[in-house]
């Protein structure tokens, strides 16, 4: 009986041995684990820093040293001089953007709140002409005074509304500038990391339809959106002779033909950028079986060392892509705002002004708010077009890789 619970105590002795043992092996491994997956991730994150020193992304800087020079104190300000280094290394977190936006509407209702206040008295006293023409023995001098309140007014309120056409020209300009600047180093990018149907789709359609579409807004939407606010604000001076229905069908003309444009780039681009996006995945995934299968000895490390060096590759192509977006948001963003504040205070105007009755000035101030709100609605489709146009190249690129 001794010899058996000695041999029984001996038994459970090198199980529980086992055991420990193997517990510790097992808390060895998985500290081992991820202490290799740590360096690791910090080995990715340097290599993908070296291939960002190496990048000409001055450009791409330069673009957001200017909004943060203009609109800085409506922007993050912890991100530093360089957004694609600061999204890279996770310091670029966008808190309080939309208390900045309603900061910045809120500062261009104030400033331009001294030319509509104007405005307003203007409509005011040609209100109280119009309605005390009766009153006065002879009507002509109120007439007179009436028609050149109107006529002050008619400058100021197409002065303003060529103020608020310069702003949306500039915003176009400078998306325009912005992805011809970033457009090349993107597609290098994709080349460079193996996605060579791609970069041969993306380089020429991109910058064909950047060329377009700025061209078409420029020459075509914004004078047919411009012609037709003169239009509307001319046929007020007449009842007999108006000239509304033409200004309708030139207002309509523009956006139609901008909504066909966007349309047709957005169709295009992404069919045509997911399937190049395939092909991509696809023939990486063959080199990559082929290298590690058919080359002896080293073959497996060149294939893991190719997707270590694709990968960061990636991490720095997202990096820019990202800053592309955010860099188009706020060109885009802060000149339709200021546009919808001067839209808003044209209608507001108009608002307060009913009750004095229904007058061509009144028609003056709601049809320059509606044509303020085409512009901003111009403006905020090219920037979206272009922000789903970036969206879809990283889609693209980003599909290829998990594919491989």
């Amino acid at each position: 009986m001794r010899r058996v619970s000695l041999s029984q105590g001996l038994s459970v002795g090198l199980t529980c041995s086992l055991t420990l043992v193997l517990l510790l092996l097992a808390h060895t491994s998985t500290v081992f684990a991820n202490g290799m997956a740590a360096s690791g991730i910090d080995a990715l994150h340097r290599a993908a820093g070296a291939q960002l020193d190496h990048l000409p992304t001055q450009e791409i800087d330069q673009f957001w040293q200017h909004l943060q020079q203009q609109y800085g104190g409506y922007l993050p300000d912890d991100s530093g001089p360089s957004l694609i280094k600061s999204l890279l290394d996770g310091g670029f977190q966008p808190k309080h953007l939309i208390s900045g936006l309603t900061r910045y509407f809120l500062s261009s209702v104030v400033d331009h709140a001294r030319l509509v206040g104007g405005i307003l008295i203007l409509t005011v006293v040609a209100a109280v002409l119009e309605t005390m023409q009766a009153a006065f023995e002879q009507q002509t001098v109120s007439r007179v005074a009436y028609a050149v309140i109107f006529l002050v007014l008619l400058v100021l309120a197409i002065g303003s509304f060529t103020e608020a056409i310069a702003t949306a020209r500039h915003a176009i300009e400078t998306m325009d500038h912005f992805m011809l600047a970033t457009i090349p180093l993107s597609v290098a990018l994709l080349a460079a990391s193996g996605s060579l149907a791609s970069a041969a789709f993306f380089q020429p359609m991109m910058l064909f339809t950047v060329h377009f579409i700025t061209n078409l807004v420029f020459f075509i939407v914004f004078p047919l959106v411009f012609f037709s606010a003169i239009l509307d604000v001319t046929s007020t001076l007449s009842e007999t002779y108006r000239l509304t229905r033409l200004a309708s069908l030139m207002r309509a003309s523009g956006l139609t033909i901008l909504g066909l444009a966007l349309s047709g780039f957005l169709g295009v681009i992404t069919i045509q950028g997911v399937g190049k996006g395939i092909v991509d995945g696809v023939g990486m995934r063959v080199v990559k079986f082929s290298v590690g299968t058919f080359v002896p000895v080293i073959g497996k490390a060149v294939s893991d060392a190719a997707e270590t060096v694709l990968t960061a590759s990636l991490l720095v192509r997202n990096a820019i892509g990202v800053a592309g977006l955010v860099i188009i948001a706020g060109i885009t963003i802060f000149p339709a705002l200021k546009i919808l504040a001067m839209s808003f205070l044209y209608s507001g105007s108009a608002a307060l002004m009913q009750p004095l009755g229904d007058s061509p000035m009144l028609s003056c101030l709601g049809t320059l708010a509606k044509s303020m709100l085409l512009l901003f609605a111009c403006v905020m489709a090219v920037g979206v077009m272009f922000f789903l146009a970036v969206c879809i190249l990283l889609a693209a690129s980003n599909l290829a890789v998990v594919m491989a």
